[in-house]
């Protein structure tokens, strides 16, 4: 048995963490679609969220030991926005979310033309959060992925 990463990526922010994450803990990771995993492997699941759902985490449960589950989102970190997704994903496992971005050149015409009209109703009067709407933006470091090492090393 070993622990492996196994990362759902939209836009390639979760794959940085991903990628990041597999360098300092000396894991492999591998993409969901390409998922090289023994069932007797324990996982540590990274995924992008798609209003409040963490998407291909129900299947991923299903099928592998997962023993971590790692968020990643647009979205500030805050207490509220944690709860929310545990609560929308039906999460009992240790549970971290980390901010990664928008990147509107990987994202499809629906998408491209949908996030900043409901990005202006999310963002409300944030002006940092309206100007991440309108133009997109990356907050992947690895100082973000600080507690998620201690906690796995």
């Amino acid at each position: 048995m070993s622990r492996v990463i196994i990362y759902n990526s939209k836009t390639g922010h979760t794959e940085k963490y991903a990628r990041m994450l597999s360098k300092e803990l000396n894991i492999p990771c591998y993409s969901y679609k390409n998922i090289k995993v023994s069932e007797n492997d324990e996982v540590i699941f990274l995924s992008y969220i798609y209003a409040s759902k963490i998407m291909g985490l129900s299947k991923t449960l299903k099928k592998y030991k997962v023993k971590v589950i790692i968020a990643v989102g647009a979205m500030p970190y805050s207490k509220n926005y944690l709860d929310t997704l545990k609560d929308a994903n039906n999460i009992k496992l240790p549970f971290f979310y980390l901010r990664g971005g928008i990147d509107y050149s990987k994202l499809n015409f629906v998408f491209r033309k949908f996030l900043p009209v409901i990005g202006k109703d999310i963002a409300k009067d944030n002006k940092n959060l309206l100007e991440l709407f309108k133009n997109g933006g990356d907050f992947v470091t690895k100082d973000n992925l600080k507690d998620v090492i201690n906690y796995l090393k």
